[in-house]
């Protein structure tokens, strides 16, 4: 019987070591199992842990300080703002973005909500409000009563965010993720926070 080549045998261990390490190269950050594929590894994480709200990077997270907290707040309310208006072009789905929002301050913002949820595979974040439930905890987290309408300075016509009405209740979404640019060796990291919301107008009588 012929003996095979030492060194075929060993660059065989080799390939085969490298070919099957790599097969399983997408690993689950909340239960550790690994998918062959990212498509895989996103399938899984939709059927298995949909509603997540765990963070494992959590403890990497600096807390904001409230300077931190109120800038973005502020600018979120001017953006909000700015898509309110009192004719009907002004009515209907909106969206919003501040393309250069720190993740650790969207977490913070929205972590201990019911809704929250974090998808590790998509690094993205989301969470949601709805209703006159959900205008009040905004009112919270905003801590300002008067963030979500913008009133005509000659009438008493207002352009507001919708959450409900006598037949519907609508929601406002927030999403944060992560955009990533390799160049030259080196790699550019956005974080984006994006915000769909509805908006109305109507003329209110004051009490």
């Amino acid at each position: 019987m012929r003996n095979s080549c030492p060194t075929t045998h060993f660059f065989a261990i080799i390939f085969f070591s490298f070919y099957y390490s790599n097969m399983a190269s997408f690993r689950c950050k909340l239960c550790f199992k690994d998918f062959t594929t990212l498509q895989k590894l996103l399938t899984h994480e939709r059927n298995k842990h949909r509603h997540n709200k765990m963070v494992p990077h959590f403890y990497s997270l600096v807390q904001p300080s409230s300077e931190q907290m109120s800038y973005y707040i502020n600018s979120f309310i001017v953006l909000v703002k700015k898509r309110l208006g009192f004719s009907r072009h002004a009515v209907g789905k909106k969206r919003l973005s501040i393309e250069t929002f720190p993740e650790h301050v969207f977490v913070y913002f929205f972590k201990d909500e019911e809704t929250f949820k974090y998808s590790p595979a998509r690094h993205k974040y989301q969470c949601h409000f709805e209703g006159f439930a959900g205008a009040t905890r905004l009112k919270q987290i905003f801590f300002y009563d008067y963030w979500d309408f913008r009133q005509h300075p000659l009438t008493n016509t207002k352009g507001y965010v919708l959450l409900e009405d006598y037949e519907n209740k609508y929601q406002v979404k927030f999403t944060w993720n992560q955009t990533i640019l390799t160049e030259n060796n080196r790699e550019f990291v956005l974080g984006r926070m994006s915000c769909n919301f509805v908006t109305d107008s109507g003329e209110f009588q004051e009490k």
